[in-house]
């Protein structure tokens, strides 16, 4: 993965969860027209399981409420079955998939009003 983490700082794209001083989860996001969409998620894998990328998901769905988007928006990877299992159970639902420079994309979305 290859992100300009600067850049997005910069833009006000970032949240971190923050532990002893330490960086242990961030999300990269950004409202759009129709979804506020999540580029990037991810938790430390020592942290992984204590519901912290819930904690990011929840950030989310507020932040569409305020901007008063209809959903949140994010996609993943089709062989990631961890993944896919996981965006179910906090209730998004696919909306399509698509080939992208090598990767099948699975693009999901969750309905926030």
């Amino acid at each position: 993965m290859v992100a300009d983490f600067a850049a997005e700082i910069a833009a006000d794209h970032v949240v971190v969860i923050e532990t002893a001083g330490m960086v242990v989860g961030y999300l990269i996001g950004w409202s759009e027209t129709d979804a506020y969409f999540i580029d990037n998620i991810a938790i430390k894998p020592m942290r992984q399981g204590e519901g912290l990328g819930r904690k990011l998901i929840d950030h989310a769905i507020q932040e569409a409420r305020r901007l008063g988007l209809p959903a949140v928006r994010l996609y993943t990877n089709v062989a990631m079955n961890e993944n896919l299992s996981m965006y179910a159970h906090l209730g998004f639902s696919q909306t399509h998939q698509a080939w992208e420079k090598r990767f099948h994309r699975l693009d999901l979305r969750l309905n926030v009003v």
